[in-house]
């Protein structure tokens, strides 16, 4: 009677954890919405576990004011889930303003249900697009192809040389 009280309970958890995951984050949202929701602890996880290269991260925190980055995510992808992670830690390095980065949580179907993130055309989540002053400057779709600072950089570099 014991085990099955015992089993039920950690079956009642375990699908409310994966009840709780299995639905996206759909809209604007900010990354403080990641870190203090328990149900996105991959994202926590993999912002401490990620190392990124030093050279790229200066290069990024030196272009820092030139750029607005768009990120549009599924919460639930796992190419999101591994690059989200990735990007955040890179901002938080060169110290790019918050205010400087916009994010936007799609459903499976790709809709994030704002008029303008959806304008952005994008076909493969996670895509990051980098802006300067309202024009998209380059984009990174689906997984970084090198790194996620290295492609940002790479972006900047081809930006820069305009």
């Amino acid at each position: 009677m014991r085990l099955q009280t015992v089993l039920l309970g950690c079956g009642l958890l375990l699908s409310t954890v994966t009840m709780g995951q299995s639905q996206p984050l759909k809209g604007k949202f900010e990354m403080k919405q990641l870190i203090n929701d328990s149900s996105y602890a991959w994202f926590y996880t993999g912002v401490n576990r990620y190392n990124a290269n030093s050279t790229m991260v200066n290069y990024i925190k030196t272009n820092k004011d030139k750029i607005q980055l768009v990120a549009l995510v599924n919460t639930t992808d796992e190419a999101s889930r591994k690059l989200l992670p990735e990007f955040y830690k890179v901002m938080i390095l060169a110290s790019v303003p918050e205010e400087s980065i916009h994010m936007y949580g799609t459903d499976n179907s790709g809709n994030t249900g704002n008029e303008k993130a959806d304008g952005y055309k994008v076909k493969k989540y996670p895509t990051i697009l980098v802006m300067r002053d309202g024009k998209e400057e380059g984009r990174i779709s689906g997984a970084a192809k090198a790194t996620i600072e290295d492609d940002l950089a790479q972006i900047l570099m081809k930006m820069n040389a305009k």
